[in-house]
C-alpha cells in the first residue's frame, strides 16, 4: 500500500514492521512492542498517541512540526509575530521578542477555545455564503437564458407579424390589381369585339360584291351596289366613331415609401443591448480575522472589577389591573429593546433605549422568550403551547413555525443554530427546524450560549456544559432559590437574576467564585429576565412588576 506506515524505531534498526500507533510529538509510527517501550520511558510516556487509521485521515491536512529554515522541531511560539519557531529561529529573528513561550503552552485549551469555534462558525458561514452566491449566480444565468429565449420569441413573433402584414397587404394589392385590370380588360375587350364584328360584316359585304359582279345582271348589280355602298359607309362611320376615343392602358405599381424604406434604409430588425447592473451580495464572514488566527483561551476578567451603573429605568405599557410577567427580552441589532410578556396579550413590545414605546409586533399567542437571528428575524418560544416561530420584525410575517411534543421555554441563537429548553432537555436545531442534537439536562426555564458553551440554571445552581453536553463546571449558591434569566458577558462571566432574593449576581467564567452586583436597594423587584449586549456593553434587566432597567457594564 502507498500509505503504509512503518515503525520508526524498528526502521532505525533495519527491521521493517508495520506501525499500529502514531506519536504526534515524535511524529513517527510505533509498532505494538515499541508502543510499550514508548509508554514506559519517562520522557515519552505523556506523548499523545493515536491510531494509524486516524493519522491517515488527517495526514494531508496536518501542519508540519519541522522548521523550514533550520530543519529543527518547532517547540516555541512567538506571540509578537504570531508564529511557531524552533530554537534556531530565536537568535536570527526573535532575539528581541519578550513573549516567546513553549508551543505546548500556547496550544493549551485550543480544542475548546472560542477562536476555534469562531473558525468553525466562519467556515460554516463562508460555505453558506458561497452556497447562496452560487445559487444567486445560477439564478442569474438562468435569467439570462430566459431573456435570450424571450428575445428570440419576440424576434420570431415580430417576423411572423411582419410576414402576416405583408401577406395581408399583398392580398389587398392583388385584389386592387385584379379589379383595375378587369376594368381595363373589359373596356378593351368590348371595343375589340365590336371591331371584329365590323371586320366580319365588311368581309361579308366584300364577298357579296364579288359574287354580284360575277353573277348578277346589270340592274341587280346596280341596285345592290348602292345598298352595299350604303352599308359600307355606315360601318366605316361607326368604326371611325369608335376610334375617336381610343385608349391604351398601362398598369403601374408604386410601392409605399415606408415599404421601400424597410428594404433600403432599415438594415436590421432591431438592436440588442446589454445593461450591466451592479449588485451587492451579502457575505457574512463571521469572526475570523488575520490578527486573531492564534487559537488561545479568552482573556479572563476578574469579577471583582465588574460594576454596573444605571443608564435608564422605565415601565412597560400595560392595562390597568392586568397581570404581567416580563418573561423574555433582548436587544435588536438597531439598539431597540424587544420584550415578551407571557401573561399579556399576544404581542412583543418594542422600545428604544430611552424607554419610548415604538410598536407592538403581533404574535399568535403570548410569547415566553425570544432571541435575535439577524437584522430582520427573531425566534420566539410560546411556553406550554409547545411551538416556536421565526418572525420577520420588518413585515411581521411568520416565516416558519416549528411544533414540539413538549413545552418550549428558554431560547438562544448561536452559529446558525437555535438552542431551546424543551421540558428537561436542550434541543439544538438548525434554522430550517431540523433537530441536530438533544442534550438531556436538569434545566428549568432559561439558557444562554456562547460559541463553545451552554449555560443554564435550576434551583440553587448554575451549570456550564460544552456543545456536546459535557459538564465544564457547576456553581451553587444556597441563597439562590428562584433563578430566572441568565446571560454571559464578553469574558464568559455569567450573570444570573434571582427573584426571591432580589439579586443580580455574577459568576467567574471558571465557575469558582461569584459576587452580588445589584440587590433590592438598587431597585430590583423580583427580577425575571436579563440580556447582555456585547456590542454596547449594556445589560437589560426586567422585573416582575413591569419595570425595565438598562445598565452600563464596566
Amino acid at each position: 500500500m502507498s500509505d503504509l506506515i512503518l515503525c520508526g524505531p524498528c526502521g532505525n534498526a533495519n527491521n521493517n514492521k508495520n506501525a499500529e500507533k502514531w506519536c504526534t510529538v515524535c511524529t513517527e509510527g510505533l509498532c505494538i512492542d515499541c508502543e510499550k517501550v514508548h509508554n514506559s520511558i519517562r520522557t515519552s510516556r505523556n506523548h499523545k498517541l493515536k491510531s494509524i487509521e486516524d493519522n491517515r485521515q488527517i495526514k494531508d491536512i496536518s501542519s508540519s512540526l519541522t522548521c523550514k529554515d533550520h530543519e529543527k522541531r518547532l517547540e516555541l511560539y512567538c506571540k509578537t509575530h504570531d508564529v511557531a519557531v524552533c530554537v534556531g529561529c530565536i537568535p536570527s529573528h526573535h532575539q528581541t521578542c519578550t513573549d516567546v513561550i513553549p508551543l505546548r503552552k500556547a496550544a493549551v485549551n485550543t480544542r475548546n477555545s472560542t477562536a476555534l469555534a469562531d473558525l468553525e462558525d466562519t467556515l460554516t458561514r463562508a460555505l453558506l455564503n458561497v452556497h447562496h452566491i452560487i445559487t444567486d449566480r445560477a439564478e442569474a444565468l438562468k435569467n439570462i437564458d430566459c431573456q435570450r429565449q424571450n428575445i428570440k420569441d419576440t424576434i420570431n413573433n415580430t417576423r411572423a407579424r411582419i410576414m402576416k402584414k405583408i401577406d395581408d397587404l399583398e392580398q389587398k394589392l392583388l385584389l386592387e390589381l385584379n379589379t383595375k385590370w378587369g376594368n381595363c380588360s373589359s373596356e378593351a375587350t368590348k371595343l375589340l369585339n365590336r371591331l371584329k364584328k365590323s371586320e366580319r360584316d365588311l368581309n361579308c359585304l366584300k364577298e357579296q360584291t364579288s359574287q354580284l359582279k360575277s353573277l348578277a345582271s346589270d340592274i341587280q348589280l346596280f341596285l345592290r351596289t348602292r345598298q352595299i355602298n350604303e352599308a359600307v359607309f355606315k360601318e366605316v362611320e361607326t368604326t371611325k366613331e369608335e376610334i375617336k376615343s381610343l385608349f391604351n392602358y398601362e398598369i403601374h405599381l408604386e410601392l409605399q415609401s415606408s415599404i421601400m424604406s424597410l428594404m433600403t434604409m432599415v438594415d436590421q430588425l432591431g438592436k440588442i443591448s446589454v445593461e450591466k447592473i451592479s449588485i451587492t451580495l451579502p457575505f457574512n464572514a463571521g469572526k475570523v480575522d488575520q490578527a486573531d488566527i492564534q487559537l488561545s483561551v479568552p482573556e479572563m476578567k476578574s469579577i471583582d472589577s465588574i460594576q454596573v451603573k444605571l443608564k435608564k429605568r422605565f415601565n412597560v405599557k400595560q392595562k390597568e389591573d392586568e397581570e404581567i410577567w416580563l418573561s423574555g427580552c433582548t436587544m435588536l441589532q438597531n439598539g431597540n429593546l424587544m420584550i415578551a410578556d407571557y401573561k399579556g396579550e399576544g404581542v412583543l413590545m418594542e422600545y428604544n433605549e430611552d424607554g419610548q414605546h415604538i410598536c407592538n409586533i403581533p404574535c399568535s399567542e403570548p410569547p415566553f422568550d425570544l432571541t435575535v437571528i439577524d437584522n430582520d428575524r427573531i425566534a420566539v418560544t410560546y411556553g406550554h403551547r409547545k411551538y416556536i416561530q421565526i418572525l420577520n420584525t420588518k413585515n411581521h410575517i411568520v416565516e416558519r413555525k416549528i411544533k414540539f411534543d413538549k413545552d418550549c421555554y428558554g431560547i438562544s441563537y448561536q452559529a446558525n443554530k437555535l438552542f431551546i429548553i424543551i421540558d428537561d432537555e436542550i434541543v439544538i436545531l438548525d434554522i430550517a427546524g431540523n433537530v441536530l442534537i438533544t442534550l438531556t439536562t436538569d434545566c428549568r426555564f432559561y439558557l444562554e450560549t456562547t460559541v463553545d458553551r451552554i449555560y443554564y440554571n435550576r434551583d440553587h445552581t448554575v451549570q456550564c456544559i460544552s456543545m456536546a453536553g459535557e459538564e465544564i463546571w457547576v456553581h451553587k449558591e444556597n441563597f439562590l432559590v428562584s433563578l430566572g434569566g441568565i446571560t454571559v458577558d464578553d469574558y464568559q462571566n455569567v450573570l444570573v437574576a434571582d427573584a426571591e432574593s432580589n439579586s443580580l449576581i455574577v459568576i467567574q467564567n471558571d465557575g469558582k467564585s461569584s459576587k452580588t452586583l445589584l440587590s433590592e436597594t438598587d431597585g430590583l423587584n423580583r427580577p425575571t429576565f436579563l440580556h447582555y449586549n456585547k456590542d454596547n456593553k449594556t445589560l437589560l434587566l426586567c422585573n416582575e412588576d413591569g419595570s425595565v432597567a438598562l445598565y452600563n457594564v464596566e
